[in-house]
């Protein structure tokens, strides 16, 4: 049976976050990529029930690892048992890792960093925490 095209108009609109705060949101994007340095990133891309996105970037580094552990414990759905050693080395076996969370619901702590552009001030949400949405184990989607 071929891939169906869904029309979905609502999933198109893209609105940031208002003010930093803990908000339920779905996983709905892994996007892998290589950095201008080489390193493998997977960038997933989360979405509210009102149509707000964020984004967060994962990097293959060994230093950044903690991370991996802290949207797992978010997100009870994703089964891998503690203990569990993975071969992270190769990008295909890191973009399948973060691929599982496509689906989950968690919620995101979106903390404001500032800095400094052209000369002028700006600020960016960003995500600083992950922990498991009310309900999330006994929810189907």
């Amino acid at each position: 049976m071929p891939a169906m095209f869904t029309v979905d108009r609502a999933s198109a609109s893209v609105k940031s976050f208002d003010k930093p705060g803990v908000y339920t949101v779905q996983v709905v994007k892994a996007e892998p990529a290589i950095t201008p340095k080489g390193d493998a990133i997977v960038k997933l891309v989360m979405r509210s029930d009102d149509a707000c996105v964020v984004s967060d970037t994962f990097y293959n580094k060994e230093a950044a690892w903690w991370r991996l552990n802290q949207i797992l414990a978010a997100c009870p759905k994703v089964q891998i048992d503690d203990g569990t050693q993975l071969d992270l080395s190769k990008r295909e076996s890191f973009n399948g890792f973060l691929e599982q969370f496509v689906g989950q619901r968690l919620q995101v702590r979106l903390e404001a960093e500032t800095y400094v552009k052209d000369g002028e001030q700006k600020s960016v949400l960003r995500v600083k925490r992950y922990s498991a949405a009310a309900g999330a184990a006994d929810e189907e989607f």
